[in-house]
């Protein structure tokens, strides 16, 4: 199998949208080329590849940020790959995990969840609503699993993003997400001390407009408040947001700005494993991909 799991992570279900967008059969378009992020962040870096996925030539390429369950506690990295992992699951058939908790596999067996998927006739409306209500519990959004499902390109790209984050994430931990994400053939994209450093990069020359010390407190990037990291802080004082990119920051901030971020970035650290020590971002590769210089 392409996947190869990891052991004892908490919730095994993530994938959750509450508002993700349909097309209409009318207007819908097949890239030649998705590109399935799974990111950290559940609203800085979601925002900004959506924002940034409107600009691309969607007959070619398409980005999809996978959406994770609200409150899971994306704190440890290898919740994002265990996401991404969960996704190639559904793309390759499993619509609903075989491994199903204890409560849920008792109660419903695997014919009678295989007939409600088929929408079998001999399954009463009194079952169907049970078990649907079931797989919500349990965290199994079936709309979100399927619309996923439409994704079926063999040039597809997989990839996450994460912070390296060095106060809460250890440097063996970043090191297994490396070397999980080359097993699984995933992309591995990495902004040290975090994704607003990326962001910085668009809007100012880091390296020339901040003094050694300044740098340094970037790399270490404490929380000054509750809503903000020294990094962070710069940020919304520079493009006036917090957490979430709006569109319009995104075109005045951001979009116009990547080949900024692009040049300034490479006065740091670009390339693993050096981005585990000093400041950077490897974010360029993935622009490639994109195709995006």
């Amino acid at each position: 199998r392409m996947v190869r799991r990891m052991k004892k992570l908490t919730s095994r279900f993530r994938l959750m949208s509450t508002a993700f967008k349909r097309e209409d059969e009318d207007n819908k378009i097949d890239p030649k080329r998705m590109i399935i992020l799974s990111v950290e962040g559940d609203e800085t870096e979601r925002t900004y590849f959506q924002h940034l996925n409107m600009h691309l030539d969607r007959t070619m390429i398409q980005i999809e940020v996978l959406r994770h369950r609200r409150g899971d506690g994306y704190s440890d990295p290898r919740h994002v790959i265990e996401l991404l992992n969960e996704y190639v699951d559904i793309r390759q058939g499993q619509l609903i995990p075989a491994e199903l908790p204890e409560s849920f596999a008792e109660k419903y067996s695997r014919e009678t969840i295989d007939a409600y998927l088929k929408n079998d006739d001999g399954l009463s409306l009194e079952t169907r609503t049970a078990i649907s209500e079931a797989l919500v519990r349990i965290g199994i959004d079936l709309e979100y699993r399927r619309y996923l499902q439409t994704f079926d390109k063999e040039t597809d790209y997989f990839a996450v993003v994460l912070d390296r984050d060095c106060g809460n994430h250890s440097r063996t931990l970043m090191e297994e997400c490396h070397r999980l994400c080359e097993e699984n053939g995933y992309g591995y994209f990495v902004t040290n001390p975090c994704f607003e450093f990326w962001l910085l990069l668009h809007l100012c020359d880091v390296k020339e407009e901040y003094s050694q010390e300044q740098l340094d407190a970037f790399r270490a990037n404490p929380r000054i408040s509750n809503h903000h990291t020294v990094v962070s802080k710069e940020v919304s004082i520079r493009a006036r947001h917090g957490k979430h990119i709006g569109s319009t920051q995104f075109e005045k901030y951001y979009f116009p700005h990547i080949p900024d971020a692009l040049a300034h970035v490479g006065q740091f650290k670009t390339s693993y494993p050096d981005l585990l020590d000093y400041l950077g971002s490897n974010l360029p590769q993935l622009f490639s991909v994109l195709e995006i210089e």
